[in-house]
Protein backbone atom coordinates (compact mmCIF):
# COMPACT_ATOMS: atom_id res chain seq x y z
CA UNK A 1 0.00 0.00 0.00
CA UNK A 2 2.89 2.33 0.75
CA UNK A 3 4.38 1.86 -2.71
CA UNK A 4 1.04 2.65 -4.31
CA UNK A 5 0.97 5.97 -2.46
CA UNK A 6 4.58 6.74 -3.39
CA UNK A 7 3.91 6.22 -7.09
CA UNK A 8 1.39 9.07 -7.04
CA UNK A 9 3.94 11.62 -5.83
CA UNK A 10 4.76 14.00 -8.72
CA UNK A 11 8.38 14.22 -9.76
CA UNK A 12 9.37 10.88 -8.21
CA UNK A 13 9.84 7.29 -9.27
CA UNK A 14 10.61 3.97 -7.61
CA UNK A 15 14.03 2.49 -8.22
CA UNK A 16 13.85 -0.89 -9.96
CA UNK A 17 16.97 -2.01 -8.09
CA UNK A 18 16.06 -1.43 -4.44
CA UNK A 19 12.55 0.07 -4.42
CA UNK A 20 13.89 3.39 -3.13
CA UNK A 21 11.85 6.52 -3.91
CA UNK A 22 13.93 8.75 -6.21
CA UNK A 23 13.62 12.32 -7.37
CA UNK A 24 15.65 14.17 -9.98
CA UNK A 25 18.52 16.51 -9.16
CA UNK A 26 17.68 18.56 -12.25
CA UNK A 27 20.85 17.44 -14.05
CA UNK A 28 20.25 14.28 -16.16
CA UNK A 29 23.94 13.34 -16.24
CA UNK A 30 24.13 13.55 -12.45
CA UNK A 31 20.98 11.45 -12.04
CA UNK A 32 22.58 8.72 -14.16
CA UNK A 33 25.68 8.67 -11.93
CA UNK A 34 23.53 8.42 -8.80
CA UNK A 35 21.59 5.42 -10.10
CA UNK A 36 18.51 7.25 -11.37
CA UNK A 37 18.21 10.27 -9.06
CA UNK A 38 18.41 11.47 -5.47
CA UNK A 39 16.92 9.11 -2.88
CA UNK A 40 14.17 10.79 -0.89
CA UNK A 41 15.16 11.05 2.76
CA UNK A 42 18.85 11.77 2.16
CA UNK A 43 21.28 14.66 2.58
CA UNK A 44 23.55 15.56 -0.34
CA UNK A 45 26.82 17.37 0.38
CA UNK A 46 28.43 19.37 -2.45
CA UNK A 47 31.98 20.54 -1.82
CA UNK A 48 32.12 23.92 -3.48
CA UNK A 49 34.70 24.94 -6.02
CA UNK A 50 37.01 27.74 -4.91
CA UNK A 51 34.76 30.54 -6.22
CA UNK A 52 31.51 28.68 -5.51
CA UNK A 53 30.02 29.42 -8.95
CA UNK A 54 29.58 25.86 -10.27
CA UNK A 55 28.19 24.46 -7.01
CA UNK A 56 25.64 27.26 -7.01
CA UNK A 57 24.52 26.16 -10.49
CA UNK A 58 23.91 22.62 -9.23
CA UNK A 59 21.84 24.04 -6.38
CA UNK A 60 19.77 26.08 -8.86
CA UNK A 61 19.07 22.97 -10.93
CA UNK A 62 17.90 21.17 -7.80
CA UNK A 63 15.58 23.99 -6.75
CA UNK A 64 14.23 24.51 -10.27
CA UNK A 65 13.33 20.84 -10.55
CA UNK A 66 11.36 21.13 -7.33
CA UNK A 67 9.32 24.08 -8.55
CA UNK A 68 8.54 22.43 -11.88
CA UNK A 69 7.52 19.22 -10.08
CA UNK A 70 5.24 21.14 -7.67
CA UNK A 71 7.40 20.27 -4.68
CA UNK A 72 7.66 22.51 -1.63
CA UNK A 73 10.95 24.37 -1.39
CA UNK A 74 13.03 25.51 1.57
CA UNK A 75 15.99 27.74 0.67
CA UNK A 76 18.50 29.05 3.22
CA UNK A 77 21.60 31.22 2.99
CA UNK A 78 23.48 33.79 5.03
CA UNK A 79 25.86 34.89 2.28
CA UNK A 80 23.21 36.23 -0.09
CA UNK A 81 19.47 36.80 -0.01
CA UNK A 82 17.81 33.43 -0.80
CA UNK A 83 15.24 35.19 -2.97
CA UNK A 84 18.03 36.19 -5.36
CA UNK A 85 18.86 32.52 -5.93
CA UNK A 86 15.23 31.75 -6.73
CA UNK A 87 15.03 34.65 -9.19
CA UNK A 88 18.01 33.22 -11.09
CA UNK A 89 16.61 29.71 -11.55
CA UNK A 90 16.90 28.39 -15.13
CA UNK A 91 13.84 28.18 -17.35
CA UNK A 92 12.33 24.77 -18.09
CA UNK A 93 12.27 23.61 -21.73
CA UNK A 94 10.96 20.54 -23.55
CA UNK A 95 14.22 18.97 -24.79
CA UNK A 96 17.96 18.98 -24.25
CA UNK A 97 19.16 22.53 -25.07
CA UNK A 98 22.59 21.42 -26.29
CA UNK A 99 22.67 17.71 -27.21
CA UNK A 100 25.97 15.98 -27.77
CA UNK A 101 26.34 16.37 -31.53
CA UNK A 102 30.13 16.22 -31.67
CA UNK A 103 30.32 12.57 -30.60
CA UNK A 104 30.83 10.45 -33.73
CA UNK A 105 28.40 7.63 -34.29
CA UNK A 106 30.07 4.34 -35.12
CA UNK A 107 28.29 1.67 -37.14
CA UNK A 108 29.93 -1.45 -38.45
CA UNK A 109 33.34 -2.89 -37.84
CA UNK A 110 34.90 -1.14 -40.83
CA UNK A 111 34.32 2.32 -39.30
CA UNK A 112 35.50 1.39 -35.82
CA UNK A 113 37.64 4.09 -34.29
CA UNK A 114 41.18 3.30 -33.25
CA UNK A 115 41.52 4.60 -29.70
CA UNK A 116 43.80 3.92 -26.79
CA UNK A 117 43.25 0.54 -25.16
CA UNK A 118 42.45 2.08 -21.78
CA UNK A 119 39.37 3.78 -23.29
CA UNK A 120 37.98 0.82 -25.23
CA UNK A 121 35.83 -0.52 -22.39
CA UNK A 122 34.61 2.85 -21.12
CA UNK A 123 31.18 4.23 -21.91
CA UNK A 124 31.13 7.16 -24.33
CA UNK A 125 28.03 8.72 -22.80
CA UNK A 126 26.87 9.25 -19.25
CA UNK A 127 23.29 8.35 -20.01
CA UNK A 128 22.18 4.87 -19.08
CA UNK A 129 19.34 2.89 -20.56
CA UNK A 130 18.72 1.24 -17.21
CA UNK A 131 17.39 4.44 -15.63
CA UNK A 132 14.34 6.34 -16.76
CA UNK A 133 14.79 10.09 -16.94
CA UNK A 134 12.32 11.54 -14.44
CA UNK A 135 13.46 15.16 -14.50
CA UNK A 136 13.19 18.06 -16.91
CA UNK A 137 15.54 20.02 -19.14
CA UNK A 138 16.55 23.61 -18.44
CA UNK A 139 18.07 26.55 -20.27
CA UNK A 140 20.69 28.39 -18.22
CA UNK A 141 20.54 31.40 -20.55
CA UNK A 142 16.94 32.13 -19.50
CA UNK A 143 15.32 32.60 -16.10
CA UNK A 144 12.22 30.86 -14.84
CA UNK A 145 9.01 32.83 -15.23
CA UNK A 146 7.88 34.96 -12.31
CA UNK A 147 4.42 33.34 -12.33
CA UNK A 148 5.85 29.86 -11.77
CA UNK A 149 7.83 31.12 -8.79
CA UNK A 150 4.91 33.03 -7.28
CA UNK A 151 2.61 30.00 -7.50
CA UNK A 152 5.09 27.75 -5.69
CA UNK A 153 5.41 26.97 -1.99
CA UNK A 154 8.79 28.52 -1.12
CA UNK A 155 10.16 29.26 2.36
CA UNK A 156 13.11 31.67 2.67
CA UNK A 157 15.53 31.59 5.60
CA UNK A 158 18.13 34.32 6.05
CA UNK A 159 19.04 33.90 9.73
CA UNK A 160 18.69 37.59 10.49
CA UNK A 161 16.27 37.27 13.42
CA UNK A 162 18.33 35.06 15.71
CA UNK A 163 18.51 36.21 19.31
CA UNK A 164 18.38 33.16 21.55
CA UNK A 165 21.48 31.10 22.16
CA UNK A 166 21.93 27.33 21.91
CA UNK A 167 23.58 24.73 24.09
CA UNK A 168 24.26 22.43 21.12
CA UNK A 169 25.84 24.90 18.69
CA UNK A 170 28.26 27.73 19.32
CA UNK A 171 26.43 29.66 16.60
CA UNK A 172 22.67 29.80 17.33
CA UNK A 173 21.97 30.19 13.59
CA UNK A 174 22.44 26.43 13.10
CA UNK A 175 19.90 25.66 15.80
CA UNK A 176 17.41 28.18 14.41
CA UNK A 177 17.73 26.71 10.91
CA UNK A 178 17.04 23.22 12.21
CA UNK A 179 13.95 24.45 14.04
CA UNK A 180 12.64 26.18 10.91
CA UNK A 181 13.16 23.07 8.80
CA UNK A 182 11.40 20.92 11.37
CA UNK A 183 8.52 23.38 11.51
CA UNK A 184 8.22 23.36 7.72
CA UNK A 185 8.16 19.54 7.68
CA UNK A 186 5.52 19.45 10.39
CA UNK A 187 3.40 22.22 8.86
CA UNK A 188 3.46 20.68 5.39
CA UNK A 189 2.80 17.17 6.73
CA UNK A 190 5.96 15.71 5.19
CA UNK A 191 6.68 13.30 8.06
CA UNK A 192 6.29 9.61 7.27
CA UNK A 193 3.62 9.29 9.95
CA UNK A 194 1.46 12.02 8.39
CA UNK A 195 -1.44 11.21 6.07
CA UNK A 196 -2.06 14.26 3.87
CA UNK A 197 -4.62 14.29 1.09
CA UNK A 198 -1.91 14.93 -1.49
CA UNK A 199 1.57 13.64 -0.78
CA UNK A 200 4.49 15.76 -1.95
CA UNK A 201 8.23 16.17 -1.35
CA UNK A 202 10.07 18.95 0.46
CA UNK A 203 13.29 20.11 -1.19
CA UNK A 204 15.78 21.76 1.16
CA UNK A 205 18.55 23.83 -0.40
CA UNK A 206 21.23 25.40 1.79
CA UNK A 207 23.76 27.64 0.08
CA UNK A 208 27.38 27.93 1.31
CA UNK A 209 26.81 26.41 4.75
CA UNK A 210 29.74 27.00 7.08
CA UNK A 211 31.08 30.06 5.24
CA UNK A 212 32.63 32.95 7.23
CA UNK A 213 29.12 34.37 7.57
CA UNK A 214 28.29 31.37 9.79
CA UNK A 215 31.03 32.07 12.31
CA UNK A 216 29.65 32.66 15.83
CA UNK A 217 29.71 36.03 17.48
CA UNK A 218 32.33 36.53 20.14
CA UNK A 219 29.68 36.91 22.84
CA UNK A 220 28.11 33.53 21.99
CA UNK A 221 31.30 31.46 22.00
CA UNK A 222 31.44 28.97 24.84
CA UNK A 223 33.03 25.61 25.62
CA UNK A 224 31.72 23.92 22.50
CA UNK A 225 34.17 24.01 19.59
CA UNK A 226 32.76 26.14 16.76
CA UNK A 227 34.38 23.88 14.16
CA UNK A 228 32.01 21.08 15.21
CA UNK A 229 28.92 23.10 14.34
CA UNK A 230 29.00 22.11 10.69
CA UNK A 231 29.16 18.32 11.03
CA UNK A 232 26.79 18.41 14.01
CA UNK A 233 24.23 20.29 11.92
CA UNK A 234 24.53 17.82 9.01
CA UNK A 235 24.11 14.92 11.44
CA UNK A 236 20.95 16.42 12.96
CA UNK A 237 19.56 17.36 9.54
CA UNK A 238 20.13 13.84 8.26
CA UNK A 239 18.13 12.39 11.16
CA UNK A 240 15.34 14.88 10.49
CA UNK A 241 15.20 14.32 6.73
CA UNK A 242 15.33 10.54 7.10
CA UNK A 243 11.96 10.61 8.90
CA UNK A 244 10.22 12.66 6.22
CA UNK A 245 9.47 12.89 2.52
CA UNK A 246 12.28 15.37 2.04
CA UNK A 247 15.68 15.66 0.39
CA UNK A 248 18.38 18.21 1.20
CA UNK A 249 21.25 19.58 -0.90
CA UNK A 250 23.97 21.52 0.91
CA UNK A 251 26.90 23.38 -0.62
CA UNK A 252 29.88 23.80 1.69
CA UNK A 253 33.15 25.75 1.11
CA UNK A 254 35.25 22.83 2.30
CA UNK A 255 38.52 24.54 1.32
CA UNK A 256 38.08 26.58 4.51
CA UNK A 257 38.13 23.50 6.75
CA UNK A 258 40.69 20.95 7.82
CA UNK A 259 40.65 17.46 6.39
CA UNK A 260 39.45 15.96 9.67
CA UNK A 261 36.43 18.28 9.77
CA UNK A 262 35.69 17.48 6.13
CA UNK A 263 35.77 13.74 6.80
CA UNK A 264 33.25 14.17 9.60
CA UNK A 265 30.92 16.11 7.30
CA UNK A 266 31.12 13.45 4.59
CA UNK A 267 30.49 10.73 7.16
CA UNK A 268 27.36 12.54 8.41
CA UNK A 269 25.92 12.97 4.89
CA UNK A 270 24.41 10.35 2.58
CA UNK A 271 25.85 11.50 -0.75
CA UNK A 272 28.99 13.60 -1.17
CA UNK A 273 30.50 15.11 -4.31
CA UNK A 274 33.30 17.57 -5.02
CA UNK A 275 33.82 20.13 -7.77
CA UNK A 276 37.41 21.09 -8.63
CA UNK A 277 37.43 23.95 -11.12
CA UNK A 278 40.36 24.57 -13.46
CA UNK A 279 39.98 28.34 -13.27
CA UNK A 280 42.88 29.97 -11.46
CA UNK A 281 45.02 26.80 -11.50
CA UNK A 282 47.78 25.47 -13.74
CA UNK A 283 45.23 23.17 -15.42
CA UNK A 284 43.39 26.15 -16.88
CA UNK A 285 45.77 26.32 -19.88
CA UNK A 286 46.10 22.57 -20.36
CA UNK A 287 45.13 21.81 -23.96
CA UNK A 288 44.12 18.25 -23.09
CA UNK A 289 41.44 19.60 -20.73
CA UNK A 290 40.27 22.50 -22.88
CA UNK A 291 36.82 20.91 -23.40
CA UNK A 292 36.10 20.84 -19.66
CA UNK A 293 35.88 23.33 -16.81
CA UNK A 294 36.82 21.09 -13.89
CA UNK A 295 36.99 17.65 -12.32
CA UNK A 296 33.94 16.02 -10.74
CA UNK A 297 34.46 13.59 -7.85
CA UNK A 298 31.71 11.40 -6.43
CA UNK A 299 33.19 10.69 -3.01
CA UNK A 300 30.21 8.96 -1.38
CA UNK A 301 26.98 7.33 -2.52
CA UNK A 302 23.98 6.44 -0.39
CA UNK A 303 23.46 2.81 0.60
CA UNK A 304 19.73 2.72 1.39
CA UNK A 305 17.74 -0.52 1.16
CA UNK A 306 20.95 -2.12 -0.04
CA UNK A 307 23.94 -3.96 1.41
CA UNK A 308 26.37 -1.88 -0.62
CA UNK A 309 26.22 1.41 -2.48
CA UNK A 310 26.60 1.80 -6.21
CA UNK A 311 30.14 2.93 -6.96
CA UNK A 312 31.42 4.18 -10.32
CA UNK A 313 34.80 2.54 -9.79
CA UNK A 314 37.98 4.14 -11.11
CA UNK A 315 36.26 6.07 -13.91
CA UNK A 316 37.17 9.76 -13.88
CA UNK A 317 34.57 12.45 -14.52
CA UNK A 318 34.71 16.09 -15.52
CA UNK A 319 32.12 18.82 -15.85
CA UNK A 320 31.59 21.50 -18.46
CA UNK A 321 29.47 24.62 -18.46
CA UNK A 322 28.04 25.78 -21.75
CA UNK A 323 25.84 28.76 -22.43
CA UNK A 324 22.62 26.83 -21.84
CA UNK A 325 23.65 23.65 -20.07
CA UNK A 326 25.75 22.16 -17.26
CA UNK A 327 26.77 18.54 -17.75
CA UNK A 328 28.97 15.86 -16.18
CA UNK A 329 30.82 13.54 -18.53
CA UNK A 330 33.36 10.75 -18.50
CA UNK A 331 36.80 12.28 -18.86
CA UNK A 332 38.29 11.36 -22.24
CA UNK A 333 41.77 12.70 -22.87
CA UNK A 334 42.73 13.16 -26.53
CA UNK A 335 45.11 10.51 -27.96
CA UNK A 336 48.77 11.37 -28.27
CA UNK A 337 48.98 11.58 -32.07
CA UNK A 338 52.15 12.67 -33.86
CA UNK A 339 52.92 13.00 -37.54
CA UNK A 340 54.92 10.27 -39.14
CA UNK A 341 57.57 12.80 -40.14
CA UNK A 342 58.01 13.97 -36.57
CA UNK A 343 58.23 10.37 -35.37
CA UNK A 344 60.88 9.53 -37.93
CA UNK A 345 62.91 12.54 -36.92
CA UNK A 346 62.97 11.31 -33.33
CA UNK A 347 64.20 7.80 -34.19
CA UNK A 348 67.46 6.94 -32.43
CA UNK A 349 70.59 6.18 -34.43
CA UNK A 350 73.40 3.80 -33.59
CA UNK A 351 77.10 4.47 -33.76
CA UNK A 352 78.73 7.68 -34.79
CA UNK A 353 76.87 8.10 -38.04
CA UNK A 354 75.03 11.24 -39.03
CA UNK A 355 71.31 11.63 -39.10
CA UNK A 356 71.07 10.94 -42.87
CA UNK A 357 72.88 7.59 -42.82
CA UNK A 358 71.48 4.09 -42.26
CA UNK A 359 70.99 3.01 -38.67
CA UNK A 360 73.77 0.40 -38.93
CA UNK A 361 76.09 2.40 -41.17
CA UNK A 362 79.35 3.71 -39.75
Amino acid sequence: MEKKIQKNIPGTTLSTQNGQLLTSSGVPSLDALLGGGLPVGTVVLIEEDFHGSYSKILLKYFLAEGIVSNHSTFIASQDINPSHIIKELPAVIESDPEPETNVPKISGSSNKMKIAFRYQNLQTDNSSDNFKHIGHYYDLSKNMSFCDIENSDIYYWTGQRIENGSKTFSNPAYNDLLKCIKYKIKEGKFFLKDNPERRSVLRIGIHSLGSPMWLPHRKSIHSIDSSRDLDMFIFCLRALVRSAYAVAVITVPTHLYHEISLDRCIHCSDIAMRLQAFSGTELENNQSLSDYHGFFYLTKLAAINSLASKHPGSVEYAFKLRRKKFSIEVLHLPPDIQDQDSKSENKPTLGCSGANKHILEF
